[in-house]
């Protein structure tokens, strides 16, 4: 009796036993799918013809003295016939079965980043005193030099961008070269990395600086530096069938196509031998390029260097091209080249669609002479995806900066202008007693085109009126309001 009480009882903790651990083994797994649908649910959050050989007659080619991004960029050449151009598909950020997904990608750009020798100069001198020792001038080629405390108030906005591009105004020709400033410029090195180490991403190289060697080698140098070191370059053409490789950059599965042209190259001409192509500002060009770049990418931004220098007007050519390229499908359109602000806006198409187009963006570090020289902007915009629907440009600011340098002694007459203590500041962080001290305010008789406001009054306060006037108030910052 008492064995079969005992079995019976034995039975029934089996039993249990078998019970409870069906129980705990369901837990675990119903934890697991709900993991993996909260990651599924947060997946899709926001993450980071023969060269050409002569300039078309459109503008004057003279010139005027003077933290990293969050993915690689991806340069997308014209696929082959027989692996055509497709979407890529990213399983990470796919929209597929979440139409209500929103994709943001931040963008900046920046303006023309000039080296002047004054420049140069000034950052040796910063090299010699962090290393504690008199600056050596007698070898620009092989000296030290150290650019970036010129960027330091701004550094942060570049490092934060999703996808940064800078005009780069004077080529890094290569320090086996001369070391050169105005009128056929090649700046250091150093320079040029200052820029990778800034995080920006799109050098833009189309520009009337870039056949400064008289011939292709300092573009082709040029070329060669950021993209060997990561960076994506736009307006170099190793010749024109080159130009049907239209560059695309990815950010968080949306591609934006670049392109870019320039009015002139300062009166220098290739060879009948030469290969590289130069993109002037050709209306068959640009159609041909518009359609290929709006067949490969969700959006088309283009660099423009265009335009009158020290004119705060833009001109007829570049109102012209500007409209075609807004015709053809341009989202956005840069300016560069006047070396002083110009008017921004949005140019809405029949279909509804819109451009943001602004004629130029001014500099960004220089060593030119005026006042009015020394005011850029900084453009930054959103580029916005909601679910399948086609993306979008929102959120357009444009940044006020002033380029400060104070007037001190001269190491080469010839070359040097003796501007030091370069620093790019943005203008909501510049203060009267910084625009008393800026060095423009002893350069009378070396400005050619006079400025009343800003050549004859630099103040913070003539700043300021300057840029209310020429860029609408919303797209300034809310200290402009």
């Amino acid at each position: 009796m008492k064995k079969a009480l005992f079995l019976s009882l034995a039975a029934v903790l089996l039993i249990a036993a078998v019970l409870v651990s069906s129980c705990v083994g369901i837990e675990p797994s119903t934890a697991e799918s709900s993991a993996a649908d909260s990651a599924a649910d947060t997946s899709g959050a926001d993450s980071q013809p023969a060269a050409s050989t002569a300039e078309p007659s459109l503008g004057d080619g003279t010139s005027s003295p003077a933290e990293e991004s969050a993915s690689p960029s991806v340069t997308e050449s014209a696929p082959s016939e027989e692996e055509p151009a497709s979407q890529p598909e990213s399983t990470a950020n796919s929209t597929d079965g979440d139409p209500q997904e929103k994709k943001v990608v931040s963008f900046l750009a920046c303006p023309d980043n000039i080296i002047h020798p004054s420049v140069y100069y000034n950052a040796l001198q910063i090299a010699a005193a962090e290393k504690g020792v008199d600056p050596d001038y007698s070898n620009l080629q092989t000296a030290d030099y150290n650019f970036a405390p010129m960027y330091d108030d701004i550094k942060q906005l570049i490092a934060s961008a999703d996808l940064s591009y800078i005009n780069v105004e004077t080529l890094i020709g290569g320090n086996s070269n001369p070391i050169n400033g105005y009128p056929m410029f090649n700046s250091p090195e150093a320079a040029g990395e200052t820029l990778l180490s800034l995080g920006f991403d799109v050098f833009n190289l189309a520009h009337n600086h870039m056949l400064d060697s008289g011939d292709d080698r300092y573009l082709i140098n040029c070329d060669r530096f950021f993209t060997e070191r990561g960076g994506t370059t736009i307006g170099y053409y190793e010749n024109s069938a080159d130009t049907e490789n239209i560059v695309v950059v990815e950010r968080n599965g949306i591609r934006i196509a670049f392109l870019a042209y320039t009015y002139a190259t300062n009166g220098i001409t290739l060879s009948s031998s030469a290969q590289t192509f130069i993109p002037y500002m050709d209306e068959a060009l640009i159609k041909r390029q518009m359609a290929i770049a709006k067949e490969r990418a969700d959006l088309v931004f283009v660099s423009m260097h265009w335009g009158d220098e020290d004119s705060f007007t833009p001109n007829g050519s570049q109102r012209s091209i500007a409209q075609l390229l807004v015709d053809e499908g341009a989202d956005v359109i840069i300016g560069m080249h006047p070396h002083v602000i110009q008017e921004a806006k949005w140019v809405t198409r029949e279909d509804g669609s819109r451009c943001f187009l602004v004629y130029s963006l001014g500099n960004l570090v220089s060593g030119m002479y005026g006042g009015k020289n020394a005011l850029g902007l900084m453009l930054s915009l959103d580029i916005v995806k909601e679910g399948n629907n086609t993306p979008y440009v929102d959120n357009v600011r444009l940044t006020p900066t002033v380029c400060h340098y104070v007037k001190k002694a001269s190491v080469n007459p010839q070359m040097d202008t003796g501007f030091r203590d370069f620093k790019i500041y943005r203008l909501e962080n510049y203060t009267e007693e910084l625009a008393a001290n800026h060095g423009c305010h002893q350069n009378g008789g070396k400005i050619t085109s006079f400025d009343p406001e800003l050549d004859g009054s630099f103040s913070l306060a003539t700043l300021k009126a300057k840029v209310k006037k020429i860029i609408p108030a919303e797209f300034l910052p809310a200290f402009l309001q």
